[in-house]
């Protein structure tokens, strides 16, 4: 009775859903869907809280709340197994079909979400195959570690030709093989039927709407993208259409700064004598380029940032109150949480040192300041933390730390959302193999809102943007 009780209930788990769900890693979007609640636990391992479903004519949504923060996308810290997290999916909502997990005989899985081993098991229909997370398309965030996380999964994907969503109503269990903890619990599943509701996501223009407006793109190219003859066509597509005043570049290893200013003179010539102006950091990968003077950079590590290259740029003083300072940044990649965490505590010691007099820099009072780029955060939450509040982890090296803006408050995180589609990923895997990293939003703006305000900011992924778009942009699927 018990079991036919829960079933029952979880009959009615149609959650309402009346705003659209953006994958940002932000989640005010899910206060109104209707959360599925479970117990503490206190045991190693993962101790789910919560699980919340929702979907349009496009995208499942789950999102799901730990007790502690986890990290979804890797099982291992310190050489220590922690987390292995799946999610069941009875795709037909048949108990006959798929994989039967020996805790649960109500529920046969057809798509079982290894997050932490980053690969799906499909189950139909031959049992145990292994297929990649871009196969059944499945955009998570965040990145970092986090008591929250939030997924969308892409409800017309097929593999194999078979659609891997064939019915309206599915069955989802959520459980970490570590812990053995389940939401919701043994025997008890969530039986969830799609709404028809339609993705109501409204397209970003990005065409530039007042031309005194400073547009500024952070644009990692992979591995010297502006010196590939068979990508650099790409690149200038994508380059002329945004038409920036300002690139920071990464991943610029053996490009010269000659290179890229005779990119820029040549797709998007300036009016005036000098061009653009180009510098790029000392023995490093990141080139600024900018239509506006820069007047003084730091590029040596030991008056600057490790990972990064701040340029001061004179900006015309009959339109502009103040210059800019521009922070193009590349931090260490994977699972280097303790290099990130430093280069973090070292941009925070160069900001407190910039608003103060003395030091290796003076800004005027009010000058804004923008930190853009890579910044690979995908580890500890605690150096994004770092950036925004100016909590220093180190301070025996960088000092006290300190609020961050000119009014010592935390700097905005400003989330780019795609063009067309509610995502805020800035980086995919473009081999698609199994145990692949899914999309991940591993690109950053950041800034001093107290003195500079967004007025509109997105990220561009020709493969999923429409055909008229591409169109109207003079852009290919393939940019």
């Amino acid at each position: 009775m018990f079991k036919l009780v829960i079933l029952f209930l979880a009959s009615y788990f149609s959650f309402s859903q009346n705003t659209q769900i953006n994958i940002d890693g932000q989640f005010d979007d899910w206060e109104n869907i209707f959360s599925f609640e479970d117990e503490f636990n206190d045991s190693q391992g993962v101790d789910f809280k919560s699980i919340s479903i929702t979907n349009d004519d496009e995208f499942l949504y789950i999102k799901f709340e730990t007790f502690e923060e986890i990290d979804l996308l890797d099982k291992e810290f310190n050489g220590e197994e922690l987390y292995d997290i799946e999610i069941f999916i009875d795709t037909d909502n048949d108990a006959q079909t798929g994989f039967v997990p020996a805790y649960n005989e109500n529920i046969g899985c057809e798509l079982g979400i290894m997050f932490n081993q980053r690969y799906v098991w499909y189950n139909e229909p031959n049992p145990d195959v292994q297929i990649s997370l871009y196969d059944v398309g499945i955009f998570p965030a965040p990145t970092v570690t986090s008591d929250q996380f939030e997924i969308a999964i892409a409800l017309k994907s097929e593999y194999d030709g078979s659609l891997l969503f064939p019915n309206s109503e599915i069955k989802i269990q959520l459980r970490d093989w570590i812990s053995g903890d389940n939401a919701p619990n043994i025997n008890s599943e969530i039986i969830y039927n799609f709404n028809s509701k339609y993705l109501d996501y409204q397209p970003i223009n990005i065409n530039k709407d007042y031309p005194n407006l400073i547009r500024l793109t952070a644009y990692n190219v992979l591995n010297n993208g502006l010196d590939d003859n068979n990508r650099i066509d790409k690149l200038k597509n994508i380059l002329q259409v945004l038409d920036s005043d300002i690139f920071a570049f990464s991943e610029c290893y053996q490009t010269s700064q000659e290179t890229v200013k005779n990119i820029l003179d040549n797709i998007l010539p300036l009016s005036n004598s000098e061009g653009w102006f180009v510098k790029k950091k000392d023995g490093d990968d990141l080139i600024l380029a900018s239509k506006f003077p820069i007047i003084q950079d730091w590029p040596d590590e030991s008056s600057g940032i490790k990972k990064m290259h701040p340029c001061l740029i004179n900006l015309p003083d009959d339109i502009y109150a103040k210059d800019l300072l521009i922070i193009n940044s590349h931090m260490s990649c994977c699972d280097n949480d303790i290099a990130r965490q430093e280069q973090a505590d070292d941009f925070v010691n160069f900001i407190l040192d910039a608003k103060n007099p003395g030091g290796i820099i003076d800004l005027d009072e009010g000058t804004p300041f923008i930190l853009c780029g890579d910044l690979n955060l995908v580890g500890l939450s605690q150096q994004l933390k770092t950036i925004l509040t100016g909590e220093i982890i180190n301070t025996e090296d960088y000092g006290l730390g300190g609020g961050m803006n000119w009014l010592n408050n935390e700097l905005k995180d400003q989330v780019c959302m795609h063009t067309e589609l509610p995502f805020s990923y800035t980086w995919r895997d473009i081999n698609y193999d199994v145990g692949s990293y899914p999309y991940g939003r591993l690109d950053y703006i950041i800034f001093s809102d107290d003195v500079i305000s967004s007025q509109k900011s997105f990220s561009v992924d020709t493969e999923f943007i429409s055909q008229q778009s591409l169109n109207t942009n003079n852009l290919n699927n393939d940019d």
